[in-house]
């Protein structure tokens, strides 16, 4: 008689006898603060973006870019009070001139009334704009990456790019401060605010003569010191986080660089089609 006790063999184990579960992988947890990330992303790239490979994070960075983008505005608006209605009124002009068109005044009018509204509400504005901007970049990145196979996540991608925008965008904003406070009444004056690329001079434009074309004047605003930066902690960044070995800083480059080349084109286009 056998013993009703007995265990049962692999062979007797019934089919549908539940099977034994993996056990769920630990995530490890962050060895770097978001203070030491923040700088980290510049310093030591390769031990930030481990860490964030560890445990990515994304709403710290946002929150901080947003702080960022604000004080920046209020910054550049006291230091440098900017005629706004001014400023839209010269840029319709220009775009009238350009495109040859007959507008009537009231038509003139309601253009620079919305154009200098937005441009002072700019901090909102720009609060606002920049948590989808950092969404919609991560998804470009996140397409490209996939395209070269990496085996990553969207909150990966997202994390490497809030912090390394949320960082660049502090050195940026310690810069063009820095730039705003030497000049005098007069070089105030002459800031124009629709061209970013000549407030803070960083850019090959900023040598250009101011009679040169607007499509050279593009092109050489396009080669900033702080894009090649930023494109190149997203390239180290990347490749942290593939999730393979096989994908290499030269393929995330591919992707990264590439991605940048793109935006060159549209911008020299936008130029030689709008001036």
């Amino acid at each position: 008689m056998s013993d009703e006790n007995e265990t049962p063999t692999p062979e007797t184990t019934p089919i549908d006898a539940p099977q034994p579960q993996e056990e769920a992988a630990v995530e490890e947890p962050a060895r770097l603060g978001p203070l030491s990330r923040l700088t980290g992303t510049l310093l030591s790239p390769g031990e930030t973006f481990a860490d964030v490979n560890r445990k990515p994070t994304w709403l710290a960075p946002m929150i901080i870019a947003v702080i960022t983008v604000i004080a920046s505005a209020l910054f550049f608006n006291w230091r440098v009070h900017p005629n706004w209605e001014e400023i839209v009124r010269t840029q319709v002009k220009k775009q009238v001139e350009k495109t040859n068109q007959n507008i009537p005044e009231e038509q003139m009018q309601q253009r620079i009334k919305i154009g200098s509204t937005i441009a002072k509400f700019y901090p909102i504005v720009g609060a606002i704009v920049t948590p989808i901007y950092y969404v919609v970049l991560a998804g470009i990145f996140a397409l490209g990456l996939m395209l070269i196979q990496a085996k990553t996540t969207f909150k990966k991608i997202l994390s490497v790019v809030a912090w390394t925008l949320a960082s660049m965008g502090i050195l940026g904003t310690i810069v063009m401060m820095a730039s705003l406070m030497v000049r005098d009444e007069e070089g105030l004056r002459n800031i124009d605010p629709t061209q970013p690329g000549g407030i803070v001079p960083t850019n090959v434009g900023v040598f250009l003569p101011s009679g040169a074309s607007a499509v050279i004047k593009a092109l050489a605003s396009s080669i900033d010191i702080f894009t090649i930066w930023k494109f190149g902690l997203f390239t180290s960044g990347f490749a942290a986080i593939a999730g393979s070995r096989k994908i290499t800083t030269g393929k995330t480059a591919t992707v990264v660089f590439g991605f940048w080349a793109v935006l060159v084109v549209i911008t020299v286009c936008w130029a030689a089609i709008f001036g």
